[in-house]
């Protein structure tokens, strides 16, 4: 039994709206995927590796990634019910659970960040524009939220003592 098919299945014999057809077409787009490694964006790989989601919502959130991806500079700023309405074939409940999963919000609150971060320098070396305290808050704000994202990921370990210079009593709580 052949896990990877590398041909592309018949879906002649199903019905273009059944729920086979889409099934047996996101499961086949998941596998290729899953098989070529140099094509997959971060975000993907991300989501393949999740440990927090089953197979079949990993499947569909690497699909609703690969069509989110495909217009990322508009959808990014979309939110479920106008995702719902230029991809009608996704509904806005899974919509908002895509855009709502830990790993999917924290890619793209990172890249809101750097594109608003890129357009108030821009705004602020145009000698015409106004507002530039404005867009220098912005700046500052976008600044100390990524220090914040990067403090979050330290980790304190307490070694234990090997010489035994610290007595019983005196444990950590």
């Amino acid at each position: 039994m052949n896990l990877f098919p590398t041909e592309e299945p018949d879906y002649t014999l199903l019905d273009r709206s059944s729920a086979e057809y889409r099934k047996a077409h996101t499961e086949n787009k998941f596998i290729r995927m899953k098989e070529s490694k140099k094509d997959e964006d971060p975000l993907s790989k991300a989501l393949m590796g999740a440990t927090h989601i089953s197979d079949s919502v990993k499947m569909r959130y690497v699909y609703l990634s690969s069509v989110f991806l495909e217009d990322m500079k508009v959808n990014i700023f979309r939110n479920q019910f106008e995702l719902h309405e230029n991809y009608p074939d996704v509904s806005a409940d899974e919509w908002n659970d895509f855009l709502n999963d830990r790993i999917v919000s924290t890619y793209l609150s990172r890249h809101k960040r750097t594109l608003l971060k890129s357009a108030a320098e821009d705004n602020l070396a145009n000698p015409l524009a106004k507002n530039k305290r404005d867009n220098l808050k912005l700046i500052e704000n976008i600044e100390q939220q990524e220090r914040q994202e990067a403090q979050k990921n330290i980790v304190i370990m307490r070694i234990p003592d090997i010489y035994g210079d610290i007595d019983e009593e005196n444990t950590w709580e």
